[in-house]
């Protein structure tokens, strides 16, 4: 994996540069800036290897990104302290902060299988990942990426699970051993768009302290909505979602 932390770390030095230049402003459309290089080398020149048999083929990730000091802030995030959720989980924590995930860890969780790059240095601290959020399943030739192949992308983040762990995870084997990252350029770099993420609703603090999700009264006035369940969410609208253009996905 370690092509795939190289990768990463360019996002910290994006970061830095940015924040240091006097003549740009640090907000959201920044975030997306600084990790579009990223993006770019992930989705247009790379693949997972599952122990040399199958292809996990990205088509959209999803940038989830929550400053712990800093003004920025994505309370959809798991594994941040603001998350009240997280409240319980008092054996993980060390005191009283959840501790940063090192630099290209698997992040499982309800919602798929996040990526980090997390920095928990002080004066920076924040939290980073990226969602695999469509993906297409190949059968390598010979560990090598088959040409002209038209699989469609899975657009479910949910199902990465048993696609990407079919054969589960020996105890005896690194799970490095079993998943690597494979630099291959299959795209021009800048053959992808940005868009919002998929039903992510803006989610904010009240004065309480309590994380909620911003319901829609008046679609019209509140911009774009969706509905999950029996309730209707504003949506967050920040275009961090990084995608390939004209792939075909699956319904």
């Amino acid at each position: 994996m370690e092509n795939l932390i190289k990768i990463l770390e360019k996002f910290e030095k994006n970061r830095e540069e940015w924040k240091n230049n006097k003549k740009k402003n640090w907000e959201e459309n920044a975030v997306a800036e600084c990790f579009k290089p990223c993006a770019e080398e992930i989705l247009c020149n790379g693949y997972f290897l599952v122990n040399n048999k199958y292809i996990i083929d990205l088509g959209a990730i999803e940038l989830y990104y929550h400053e712990e000091e800093g003004d920025i802030k994505d309370y959809i995030m798991y594994h941040i302290n603001d998350n009240p959720k997280n409240k319980s989980k008092v054996k993980i924590k060390e005191n009283g902060v959840l501790p940063y995930f090192k630099m290209g860890r698997f992040h499982f969780h309800q919602s798929g299988i996040d990526v980090t790059f997390e920095n928990g240095e002080e004066g920076k601290k924040y939290r980073a990942a990226f969602l695999i959020r469509s993906y297409r399943v190949l059968e390598a030739d010979n560990g090598k990426y088959p040409e002209n192949d038209d699989t469609k992308y899975d657009p479910h983040s949910t199902h990465i699970f048993d696609d990407m762990f079919y054969g589960g995870v020996s105890l005896g084997e690194s799970m490095e051993n079993e998943i690597k990252w494979v630099p291959f350029k299959k795209r021009e770099k800048n053959d992808i768009e940005l868009i919002a993420r998929v039903n992510v609703p803006i989610m904010y603090m009240t004065d309480g302290g309590k994380i909620e999700k911003k319901e829609s009264v008046d679609s019209k006035s509140e911009g774009e909505t969706f509905k999950s369940g029996e309730k209707t969410y504003v949506k967050d609208t920040r275009e961090w979602q990084f995608k390939l253009k004209n792939i075909s996905e699956e319904k």
